[in-house]
């Protein structure tokens, strides 16, 4: 079967997927501030089509096959170990990784041909070409599968796939190479199918970072820069229009912030805010919704379901109150003060709720700071309609 192969009009094929796939992520790299890695496959998908060029030359040239062979097996080794690295940091782009790694076993290749004269049988080099290839697009799907905890995008779920696909295709065709016999697929199939497979993970990894920057954009509108909580524009278009009886909007607002600023720099406010609201969101229960409104301003939406709003906000207080951070001569401590309106009716309305909870936050800066209150207790309605 292998001689059967019209082997120039497949190796012509694999150069041009190579190529297509190369010049795709390379503009992408180009136009693309999140493309991190797509450069590095587009150099992996160049450097196999080199290799390439370079097999289709062996069977031109017999009196350089040794030469061209080696050369041949070598780049093939240094693409598919830039096309595993170049997975790696499309999947995480802080992944850090020291690039020149990637040279050593292209080295190692060189050197074992020189020794063993290996590549220059057609079928230990078939061999080694197909189960490398295998076992970097396996590794690559398992680093995709697993950073899907830090970034669940849906394509990874794709391109896990195809990879996976991709490895298992390479794993029979290594072995069929070995054994000179292709019960499973046969070759002209199978170097058609790996050539289609680089087309398709070209396309979806532009898909993958169009959707990271589909994300990012999204995270810029709804997410306050500096905390990362949500906005007040987020904050209205996620919280109930109409909040269920029970449920609670707490105001949450640092005490004399601005002198702190004044005081210590906006470094040292920037990092309380940041701190304030990352242990803020620590003790609040999962369907709570915190955002900060704006400034030193936060809200939360509890529902009902979690208890007495009081009670988190009273544990609020105490987790800000606890706070330490470092000034220019001692540490700096900040307080909190806190208002709380709950939802008595259905129909109730979130604007409506926000104002009467905003009205009971004025109430405990009034009252001395560092205090919660509540605009269904007698002091806050004493105070009202007085």
């Amino acid at each position: 079967m292998i001689t059967e192969l019209d082997l120039p009009t497949v190796l012509f094929l694999q150069k041009t997927s190579y190529i297509a796939g190369a010049m795709t992520l390379g503009y992408l790299r180009l136009t693309s501030t999140e493309s991190r890695g797509a450069g590095l496959l587009a150099a992996s998908f160049l450097v196999l089509a080199a290799g390439a060029t370079l097999a289709g030359y062996a069977e031109l040239y017999p009196v350089f096959y040794g030469f061209l062979s080696l050369i041949n097996i070598a780049l093939a080794v240094l693409g598919y170990c830039l096309l595993g690295l170049a997975f790696a940091l499309i999947s995480n782009p802080e992944r850090e990784f020291n690039t020149s790694l990637v040279f050593l076993p292209a080295v190692g290749t060189v050197m074992a041909g020189v020794v063993t004269d290996f590549h220059l049988n057609n079928t230990y080099r078939a061999t080694t070409f197909t189960l490398l290839g295998c076992l970097t697009t396996a590794v690559a799907a398992g680093i995709v599968c697993r950073d899907a905890s830090r970034e669940p995008l849906p394509i990874r779920k794709l391109v896990a796939g195809i990879l996976a696909a991709t490895s298992l295709l390479s794993f029979i065709m290594g072995i069929e190479f070995s054994f000179h016999a292709f019960p499973v697929i046969d070759a002209v199939e199978g170097f058609s199918l790996m050539i289609l497979s680089k087309f398709v993970l070209a396309i979806a990894i532009v898909i993958f970072i169009s959707e990271r920057q589909h994300i990012k954009i999204k995270n810029l509108a709804d997410r306050d820069p500096l905390t990362g909580l949500y906005n007040r524009r987020s904050f209205s278009a996620y919280a109930p229009h109409e909040p269920q009886p029970g449920d609670s909007i707490l105001f949450l607002d640092l005490d004399h912030f601005k002198q702190l600023n004044d005081r210590f720099g906006h470094a040292l406010g920037d990092q309380v805010l940041l701190v304030m609201a990352q242990a803020v969101q620590s003790i609040l229960p999962a369907s709570a919704l915190l955002a900060r409104h704006g400034g030193e301003e936060f809200v939360v939406f509890l529902p009902a379901s979690e208890g007495d709003a009081v009670l988190h906000a009273e544990r609020i207080r105490r987790t800000v109150a606890d706070l330490r951070f470092p000034g220019p001569a001692a540490e700096v401590t900040v307080t909190i003060s806190i208002g709380i309106a709950r939802a008595s009716r259905n129909g109730s309305k979130l604007s409506e709720i926000c104002r009467e909870a905003d009205r009971a936050l004025y109430l405990a800066k009034a009252d001395g700071r560092n205090r919660v209150c509540a605009a269904d207790r007698a002091p806050f309605r004493q105070a009202t309609q007085g």
